[in-house]
This record gives structure tokens, C-alpha cells and sequence, in this order.
């Protein structure tokens, strides 16, 4: 059996090329055995999370309290007006007086208005129920963490925004149908 002869001492001895190991701190050792060398603060990662996830989250919340606001808002303004003007014409002296039958009949020529008006209610409260429920999820999980606090914010608080604005405008629609 022949050995394999020992390499010649003047060939160079390959060694493997390892990646320069760092730590939390931002220290790297560019050779084994060479001292640490700091390279700065370590980069923050998001472990590969994309912020997608708060970032939709927002769309919805935006979308849920402005968008629902507005249709309901411009849809029951007239159909404030509307409502009040055929009530006037019924019983001058006051709504009270009107009776079940005669309530139906004054909002009756308004249904198309407040249908749209009650489609953005509703479609308000699911997209703003699913801003909420995602922004946690993004905050939970670390994906688009800013982004799911503000959906959660202007998700919870797109109801009060709602009542607001759709009760100032089916009050001036009141009022101007009054007038």
C-alpha cells in the first residue's frame, strides 16, 4: 500500500473561507484568531417580515371611518330634508303626533337614501371590525407594528367619527327641511 506522499512545503495550505462571525453588538472577527473589530449598532431586522399586514390594516381603518362618514353623511342629508318636509305637511304641529302608519309613509319616498346611507353603516362596521382584528395581528406579530397601531386607533375610534358626522348631517337636513 502506497501513502499518499505529504505536500511539497513550499505549496500554499488551502484553509476553508468562513463568513466573518458577528454578534448582536455590531463586533465582527475578520479572521479566526484576529481581534474583534466593531462595525456600528447591529441593523435592526424585521426577521424577514413584510409590513404589508398593518400597512392593509390602515387602508381598511381609513377606509371604514372616512368612506362610511361620507356616504352616510351625503346620503342622509336629502334624506333628512326629504323626511322632514313630507312630515311638515302631515302634522305642522309636531312630529310626535304622527302615528306608526303615517311615520312609514314619510320615510317612504327617502327609502332609496337611506338604504345607501344604512350600506355604508354596515359596510363602515365589517371593514372596520377586519381593520381591527388585522391591525392586533400586525402589532402581535411584528408586521407593519406602527402602521396596526394606527389602523387599531382609527378603527376604534370610526364609530364615534360616524356618529358625528351622520348625526350633524341628518340634523342640518332636519333643520332645512324644517325651514
Amino acid at each position: 500500500m502506497t501513502a499518499n506522499p505529504p505536500p511539497h512545503p513550499s505549496t500554499p495550505r488551502a484553509y476553508p473561507v468562513f463568513p466573518a462571525p458577528t454578534s448582536a453588538a455590531g463586533v465582527s472577527q475578520p479572521t479566526p484568531g484576529a481581534p474583534p473589530v466593531f462595525t456600528g449598532a447591529a441593523p435592526v431586522s424585521s426577521g424577514g417580515r413584510s409590513p404589508r399586514l398593518g400597512v392593509i390594516a390602515l387602508v381598511l381603518a381609513i377606509t371604514a371611518a372616512a368612506g362610511a362618514s361620507i356616504l352616510s353623511a351625503v346620503t342622509a342629508y336629502p334624506a333628512a330634508v326629504g323626511a322632514m318636509t313630507d312630515a311638515l305637511t302631515l302634522s305642522p304641529e309636531g312630529l310626535e303626533n304622527l302615528s306608526n302608519d303615517q311615520l312609514l309613509m314619510v320615510l317612504s319616498p327617502v327609502r332609496g337614501l337611506v338604504l345607501w346611507a344604512e350600506i355604508g353603516f354596515w359596510a363602515g362596521t365589517v371593514l372596520g371590525i377586519w381593520a381591527f382584528v388585522q391591525g392586533i395581528v400586525a402589532i402581535a406579530t411584528r408586521r407593519g407594528r406602527g402602521a396596526g397601531i394606527a389602523a387599531v386607533i382609527i378603527a376604534a375610534l370610526g364609530p364615534v367619527v360616524f356618529s358625528l358626522i351622520v348625526g350633524a348631517s341628518v340634523l342640518g337636513g332636519i333643520t332645512a327641511g324644517a325651514a
